[in-house]
């Protein structure tokens, strides 16, 4: 398990792109990393929650089965989603995000997908997601999870 919490701080930190974002037309576009468990990886969540705790991140389980490690980007990318997103002057988001779904290879297994992407305040007091690609990121979170017993598919 230790090499899950070796990985975990590099991948959230990782999470920050370089200024080259992904406008996503079809959902098939969403950058999510995908892997079937046979069972239930307790060590993968216990992981992700635990990589969560540096100053500013805040751990969020908006529904049931997801989870997400909320960061604040840099300053220099804050002002870059502001500017290029018309975002209202409040502080954007980067999202890692877990999702545990069902699988049916079995009454233990589990499916688990990745994704990340930054949310922009809009001045109409909505957020807009800022989807990305990170080819490293996402070879990093396919490492993390075969690591974890898993096998990555898309």
């Amino acid at each position: 398990m230790k090499p899950i919490l070796a990985l975990l701080p590099i991948l959230l930190a990782a999470c920050a792109p370089q200024y080259v974002e992904t406008v996503v037309n079809d959902p098939q576009d969403l950058p999510v990393r995908r892997a079937l468990f046979a069972e239930n990886p307790e060590g993968l969540h216990e992981a992700f929650r635990e990589a969560c705790d540096s100053p500013g991140d805040k751990l969020a389980t908006p529904a049931r089965g997801i989870v997400q490690c909320r960061t604040l980007p840099t300053p220099d990318f804050a002002a870059f989603l502001l500017l290029e997103y018309d975002g209202a002057l409040k502080t954007p988001t980067v999202v890692m995000q877990k999702q545990q779904r069902v699988a049916d290879a079995g009454p233990d297994s589990a499916v688990i997908e990745f994704s990340y992407f930054a949310e922009v305040p809009q001045k109409s007091g909505t957020s807009r997601r800022i989807y990305y690609k990170d080819r490293q990121l996402d070879q990093l979170l396919d490492q993390m999870m075969r690591a974890a017993g898993g096998e990555t598919f898309d």
